[in-house]
């Protein structure tokens, strides 16, 4: 998203990528209509944390479908635009991150034991912190596209988690809660392991995906882990230091 140098031709798969942004869009929004969206405009079972949250997101989804897109049309001036505007939109949506996380064990600690929130923490916090990496590092080489543009696609995965949760909840509930959470990590993680195959099989620079699978892997490990004694001290000491 933040390539100051795109003057070249298009990337030869920019129309694969624009699908699989576009997908991404679709994904999100069929997974926020039922749990969000459809309450329009009362909103009554809902905070300023979750409009603010919800509205940061739409945007970063909307760029991912439209950055793609200028780089296509050769609008780089305009690509580039957008880019420089995450250096706003990104840290807010880190914001709006811990928020809801914070709030989410505030109300889940009235229900449930606070090892029982923590754990189903575990999620929320790895989003974040992948997030933030993805991020980083797509800024870290933003002067060089074909790094650049894996580590934007990896936030584009991430993106995908919550409304598949959603997705599955709602029209599959069958499948149960305690499944549905380790299925949409692990779906996560196989769109990387692919598109590291991918990589690695045509003989391209594979670094960038392998970084992120390596990443992806970490968080269904946490998961795994998210009642051990370690997982459990770092939320204690979330919630004594940093919820306060």
């Amino acid at each position: 998203m933040l390539q100051d140098n795109i003057t070249h031709a298009p990337p030869t798969n920019i129309k694969a990528i624009i699908t699989g942004m576009i997908l991404v869009f679709l994904i999100v929004h069929i997974g926020f209509h039922a749990t969000y969206i459809k309450h329009f405009p009362e909103f009554t079972e809902f905070s300023w944390i979750h409009h603010i949250h919800g509205a940061l997101m739409g945007s970063w989804v909307i760029l991912l479908v439209l950055q793609p897109v200028l780089i296509y049309k050769r609008r780089f001036t305009v690509h580039r635009f957008f880019g420089k505007l995450t250096y706003v939109i990104a840290p807010l949506i880190i914001i709006s991150m811990f928020l809801v996380a914070k709030q989410n064990y505030q109300t889940g600690i009235l229900e449930k034991a606070s090892i029982d929130v923590m754990a189903n923490q575990s999620i929320t916090w790895m989003q974040l912190f992948m997030f933030v990496f993805f991020y980083s590092l797509a800024v870290y080489y933003r002067k060089f596209t074909y790094k650049h543009m894996r580590f934007i696609i990896g936030t584009a995965i991430l993106m995908i988690g919550p409304p598949l949760n959603r997705i599955l909840f709602i029209y599959f509930p069958e499948i149960g809660v305690a499944n549905i959470l380790p299925i949409v990590l692990y779906v996560k993680t196989a769109i990387i392991a692919v598109l590291f195959l991918s990589d690695f099989v045509k003989n391209k620079n594979w670094t960038s995906y392998l970084i992120m699978l390596l990443t992806f892997l970490f968080s269904d490990l946490v998961y795994h882990a998210r009642y051990s004694d370690v997982w459990q001290a770092f939320g204690n000491f979330v919630v004594s230091n940093v919820y306060k």
